[in-house]
Order: structure tokens, then sequence, then C-alpha cells
């Protein structure tokens, strides 16, 4: 009898674990006001971009965007090492700099110029290992002295982008401009 109620409680945590909630918390500067400009989910990914509002998804001097990948279980050095080839195909003007490469949580920034059509930013861009996948939190500014102005408050906010795993959706009831529900 006691093996059986092993089991069944076994059995039940296991499937709670299933259907597990996971959210990014991020804090934006006091004062501004951010919003969402794009969402998309496709099977175990999901994108998300933040804007200041006035700003679009098109047409942004500052945005966040944030990535995140269900059941994905690469390293972080390799994943953040394709995302960084990535980027510098798109952009190659700049090396990164490895601010943080660790086994769960990664980080980098450059600065770059404009090439071809594609504007001069200054970004970080961290990964970071979550319960149920990989997340990437990309902020970008096309304005480099404003860059350079706020390096430490963006360097902490990406920094301190929080992440929540939780068995009850009511847990996560947050002011919806600083949250995001991964999967």
């Amino acid at each position: 009898m006691k093996k059986a109620l092993l089991f069944s409680l076994i059995f039940v945590m296991a499937t709670i674990c299933v259907y597990a909630y996971e959210t990014i918390i991020v804090h934006f500067p006091d004062g501004e006001n951010w919003e969402k400009a794009y969402y998309k989910k496709i099977g175990n990914e999901a994108i998300l971009q933040y804007v200041p509002v006035g700003e679009s998804s098109d047409d942004w001097n500052r945005s966040i965007v944030i990535h995140s990948y269900k059941n994905v279980d690469y390293p972080i050095n390799i994943f953040t090492t394709n995302n960084m080839q990535r980027l510098k195909k798109v952009n190659p003007t700049a090396n990164f700099t490895i601010l943080k490469m660790g086994q769960n949580d990664a980080m980098l920034t450059r600065c770059t110029k404009d090439y071809n059509k594609v504007k001069a930013q200054c970004e970080f861009f961290r990964t970071t290992r979550v319960h149920n996948g990989l997340v990437t939190i990309h902020y970008m500014n096309r304005d480099k002295e404003d860059f350079s102005n706020n390096y430490t408050l963006w360097f902490e906010i990406i920094k301190g982008a929080k992440f929540l795993n939780s068995y009850w959706r009511n847990e996560r009831m947050f002011n919806k401009a600083i949250y995001f529900e991964l999967w």
C-alpha cells in the first residue's frame, strides 16, 4: 500500500512538472514606458520584442528581443557562439566582447557601425538556461552615446532579468508590462 501511495505521489509530481509555467521578468528603467511590439510563437519557440512607447517593431531606437527555446539542451557556450556568428553575419563591423561565459549563463556586448542597410547599434546579448530550455535576451540601442551613458543601467537590467518557474498560473499575476510567459 505504501509503495502504491509513493508511486502515485511521484506520478502526480512528475505530471505537474510537465504543466509548469515559466515566466521572464524584466524591470525597465523607472519613468520609461515600454510595450510589446511583436510576439510570435511557433512550436517550441517564442519571440517577443519590447520597444519604448511610440516606437514600433520596424522603427525603433531601442529594443529588447526575448527569444525562448523550449526543450533545447545545447551547452551555453555553443549556443551563444552560434548566435554570435549569426549576428556577426548580419553586421560584421564589430566583434563581441564576452562579459561572462558560464555553464548556465552568458553575456556579451558590442557596438557596430552602419553596414549595407543595417543601422549601427550597441547591444547586450545574454543566453540563459532555464528550467525548460534556453532563453536569449537581446538589448539593442542605435544611439551609441546613450548606450555608453546608460551602460551600467542596461547591463544590470539585462543581467537582472529573472525567471520564475511555477506550477500554478495564478502565482504569476505580475505587471503585464514587465513579464512574459515563455511557453
